[in-house]
């Protein structure tokens, strides 16, 4: 049977639908974690804004170098979020990366990409997290060798955060970070953790610690903030102020 193919001729003006806001996620393509989380606290909070994703380059192991070779493809990372259409906010998703590359340089790279847009790293919001929570001081745990934890906490320190004591686990590449189990992570929390301390930074977006700070802060005794729930909890924030 032939049949006769009908154009439809479209009578209005198409116009890009900004009701929302927009946050562009910049996640490491070795992440295995920070989408899991993002996608279960999303769900469970439903929050008035769109979100999309893109995966940046990165060759482990996880090294200063390597690290801070990330922020060389954070303007094509942006740009290929939507292209051609402005975000509201880019959030560039790795706490030990964003503590090297620094504010300005990643502020100044997707702003190449994405100009108008409002500019987060994991470190800013994790620093965010502290002061918002009221922590004075705090013990920090890392998956991270040491030269780079200490690359972490320098970023930290000179971001007003005081912390008394700090325990890296020595992992060199993220993949394997996914792995840990819960009961892993929770006791090298147990022993991180000072006496002093009011909190624990648990570090990196690739660990799955998010999913399970009610444990960790049962083990502990105190206050747990984790990379990507103070990431979720700054987007929140940054976003209700665009809304209001």
């Amino acid at each position: 049977m032939t049949i006769e193919s009908k154009k439809y001729t479209i009578s209005k003006t198409l116009t890009r639908n900004i009701e929302r806001p927009s946050v562009g996620l910049i996640v490491l393509n070795t992440d295995f974690t920070f989408e899991r989380d993002f996608v279960r606290m999303y769900t469970d909070q439903k929050p008035n804004y769109d979100f999309y994703f893109n995966r940046i380059h990165f060759a482990n192991p996880m090294t200063p170098e390597s690290l801070a070779a990330i922020g060389d493809d954070l303007t094509e990372a942006a740009a290929l979020i939507l292209p051609n259409y402005d975000l509201d906010l880019v959030v560039f998703n790795c706490t030990s990366s964003s503590s090297i590359v620094g504010d300005e340089a990643i502020e100044l790279a997707i702003h190449e990409s994405k100009p108008t847009a409002k500019v987060l790293s994991t470190s800013q919001a994790v620093v965010a997290n502290f002061k918002a929570r009221g922590f004075k001081k705090i013990s920090v745990l890392t998956p991270y060798s040491e030269e780079v934890s200490s690359l972490l906490r320098g970023y930290l320190e000179r971001n007003g955060v005081e912390m008394v004591s700090s325990m890296h686990m020595d992992m060199s590449d993220d993949r394997d970070v996914a792995m840990l189990p819960a009961d892993e992570i929770i006791s090298a929390a147990k022993a991180a953790i000072h006496e002093d301390a009011d909190a624990i930074f648990i570090s990196c977006t690739a660990m799955r610690s998010a999913e399970i700070i009610p444990e960790i802060e049962a083990a502990i005794g105190k206050p747990v903030f984790t990379s990507n729930q103070a990431t979720f909890d700054q987007i929140s924030k940054i976003i209700n102020q665009i809304n209001n």
